[in-house]
């Protein structure tokens, strides 16, 4: 191989690279087709709301069930979020739910393993 085909390959290869890590870094969803972040749940399992209107970020812990309300608009979720990781809840939020950006800070819970 001469050097010309080696900085071709390496060229073509960082930069599939770079687009898988792109796309990754855009795709919320597992490879089962479920989210990255959590479940939608019913909002009677709720421990925590939230008005979407008047808070700028949230602090949740891994597995709590939060109602997000933005007027006359709700929907609730469950966080299970790997590696706990911050969330924008519009990556969450049903089409249309949320205008403007609001961040979710998800810590680990008491009885998970550090």
């Amino acid at each position: 191989m001469n050097f010309q085909s080696f900085r071709t390959i390496t060229l073509v290869g960082a930069m599939a690279l770079i687009a898988g890590t792109a796309m990754a870094a855009n795709d919320a969803r597992l490879p089962n087709g479920k989210s990255m972040y959590g479940v939608p749940v019913d909002a009677r399992a709720a421990t925590k709301e939230v008005n979407v209107a008047t808070t700028g970020y949230v602090n949740v812990s891994c597995g709590d069930v939060v109602v997000f309300r933005n007027a006359d608009k709700a929907f609730a979720w469950k966080f299970d979020v790997i590696g706990h990781r911050a969330v924008d809840l519009q990556s969450i939020a049903p089409a249309g739910f949320a205008n403007k950006p609001l961040r979710i800070h998800v810590a680990t819970n008491d009885m998970e393993r550090s």
